[in-house]
């Protein structure tokens, strides 16, 4: 890339960010930092969602259909939470907190279905990973879980804000005119959603393993500060990748051996998430 594009991409994302950039709803980072807490219980994780109406509706709904399968009518936030289990809550709750400032509505090529169960079992594996790792020391597996959720969330801002451009590069995807969606906005806006994620990350004053994931999970080459919560959700995001497209298990990567993660529970956690693939995309339909 030449120095001139580098600094007309820069303009571009600039513009977009100083007009555009969509405020953090109230009371997100309080619900973000308690829902990564690992010490958290059934009680205390209804006492935080019931501080936001919308989201405890929708989890008690959820709780109700016919997904879950209750025996009898739940109808408090409380047995909801420990209907549904941390797993579901916490995706969810997070999920529904950080989408509300987005209209993805005009881009006719976005599928929301998709992108939430994506990000959902981003989350699950990046939780999955992080727990089986040698470096866990040095990630907390809520917030691998968190990070995994959010590593996308870019798009979303860039198919409310930018539909037309947005819609250009699904459509070069989708017809193999691109290998990738990085590659598509790269060639449709002359930056990915990768800068647009740090952009927004910033902006809303994320924790920074969080932005780091957002701005470099592709980069198996990072070696930054937060080099593992990078890897572990890069790894995390190529394995759901295979699994939504019905492909085989990676054989290698080179993040296993930074990670100490075996091949043989990279393959377990890969079945884990082709067993709840029916179930996220009954969860991510909640979320549209």
């Amino acid at each position: 890339m030449t120095a001139a594009l580098k600094h007309a991409d820069t303009s571009r994302l600039d513009k977009l960010s100083s007009l555009q950039l969509p405020t953090l709803p109230a009371g997100t980072p309080f619900l973000l930092k308690s829902l990564t807490n690992e010490t958290i219980d059934f009680i205390e994780l209804a006492a935080i969602v019931e501080k936001f109406p919308s989201i405890a509706g929708k989890l008690i709904s959820l709780a109700n259909s016919a997904w879950s399968a209750p025996a009898a009518e739940v109808t408090s936030l409380e047995a909801s939470c420990s209907r549904l289990g941390f797993r579901v809550v916490k995706s969810t709750s997070i999920a529904l907190a950080i989408a509300s400032p987005f209209n993805p509505s005009s881009c006719v090529s976005f599928d929301p279905e998709y992108f939430w169960c994506s990000a959902l079992l981003t989350a699950d594996a990046a939780f999955r990973l992080a727990s089986l790792s040698s470096s866990s020391n040095d990630i907390e597996p809520s917030t691998a879980r968190a990070a995994g959720l959010l590593h996308n969330l870019s798009v979303l801002w860039l198919v409310d804000k930018l539909p037309i451009e947005v819609d250009q590069a699904l459509i070069m995807v989708k017809k193999n005119q691109a290998e990738s969606l990085q590659q598509a906005l790269l060639h449709v806006l002359g930056f990915d959603q990768m800068q647009a994620g740090e952009r927004l990350g910033r902006s809303w004053d994320l924790p920074e393993p969080l932005i780091e994931a957002m701005a470099h999970y592709p980069e198996t080459s990072y070696r930054g500060t937060q080099n593992v919560i990078v890897s572990t959700v890069g790894l995390a995001v190529n394995l759901v990748s295979t699994v939504l497209k019905g492909a085989p298990c990676l054989d290698k990567d080179i993040r296993l051996a930074s990670l100490g993660i075996t091949e043989e529970n990279l393959s377990k956690v890969f079945e884990e998430l082709k067993e709840l693939l029916v179930k996220t995309r009954v969860i991510a339909k909640v979320l549209i």
